[in-house]
């Protein structure tokens, strides 16, 4: 019997394989959970053969399944490919669905949607920290992601690194400013504590990796996800704070109520990437990247070149070749 790969079935069976529950991939076509179940069962019936182990919840591919899903995933990838490109070539722009740092919330997205507005027959655009714009890539909630987490471990991404900043500190205008970077040790011993970042974060995976490598211990017992919220504390004396010119950026308001400056070295830099599905054109992936590119540069380095001229200008872009 032949199987069309366009039917509901084989559409659960590859969203199943991608990382996604069951329940997920219902949803995205629809379904419930039941409905989908029974689809996956023909499937498996008109193979003669069994894709998933039910014994285990959530159910996982049997050895049959894997192979099959090596199989058929070249002929999905290169069907994908073939109908975005029909699309273009009619005029039939893609969807966009996009995943942001919140950092870029306001500085860069809404410059970003107005230049890609008129090239897209619908976007989608969300925001969050690293940790929880790749799970949205894993679900297929978005098709590529601005992200401060490269996720070498995903092999199936796209990836392209677009920008490096460094990071700096933030105090409260209470305390003594700093017009060059102070020294690790008097942070260390300015008796005023430190505020974290979520550590799942990418700016909390970044700022750990380097602490702990360079032996550094800074003091507090606060841990906070949220930008807005750090800098609301440091300004009321609640502690001090490491951010990025970007994050900063952001949010003019807060350029009165807080003095900041350079890290001393060795600083933290953050590496900012684009990450995309596989099956997301490579023509799309790179006037993706190269509009970002276009925003920042047009938009974002000039504003902080104005705030803080010694940052900027150890920030890099990177344009897709």
């Amino acid at each position: 019997m032949q199987e069309s790969i366009y039917k509901i079935e084989w559409s659960l069976f590859i969203a199943m394989c991608e990382n996604a529950s069951l329940q997920e991939a219902a949803e995205a076509y629809g379904l419930s959970a039941s409905a989908a179940s029974r689809a996956l069962r023909r499937l498996e019936d008109s193979l003669g053969a069994n894709l998933f182990d039910r014994t285990c919840k959530p159910m996982v591919l049997t050895p049959e399944g894997k192979a099959l899903y090596r199989k058929i995933k070249p002929a999905h990838v290169i069907t994908k490919d073939a109908l975005e490109a029909f699309k273009e070539s009619n005029a039939k722009h893609p969807d966009l669905k996009i995943g942001f740092l919140d950092s870029f919330s306001l500085s860069v997205v809404p410059k970003f949607i107005e230049r890609v507005k008129s090239s897209a027959s619908s976007i989608t655009c969300l925001t969050g920290s690293s940790d929880r714009l790749l799970e949205r890539l894993a679900k297929r909630e978005v098709d590529v992601i601005l992200s401060s987490d490269p996720s070498l471990e995903n092999s199936e991404y796209r990836r392209l690194l677009l920008i490096r900043e460094p990071s700096i500190a933030i105090f409260p205008r209470s305390i003594e400013f700093y017009s060059t970077a102070p020294s690790w040790n008097h942070l260390l011993f300015c008796n005023f504590p430190f505020i974290n970042s979520y550590g799942k974060s990418g700016r909390g995976k970044l700022l750990h990796s380097f602490l702990l490598t360079s032996g550094i211990a800074l003091t507090g017992n606060l841990v906070c996800d949220s930008l807005i919220i750090k800098l609301q504390l440091v300004s009321d004396n609640v502690g001090w704070s490491i951010t990025s010119p970007l994050s900063l950026i952001c949010h003019p308001e807060y350029f009165s109520k807080l003095n900041f400056s350079p890290l001393p070295s060795p600083g933290i830099e953050r590496s900012i990437y684009l990450l995309g599905r596989e099956d997301l054109p490579i023509k799309l992936f790179n006037e993706i990247a190269a509009t970002i590119c276009t925003v920042y540069e047009d938009n974002i380095l000039p504003e902080m070149q104005k705030v803080m001229p010694n940052l900027a200008k150890q920030c890099h872009m990177r344009r897709p070749e």
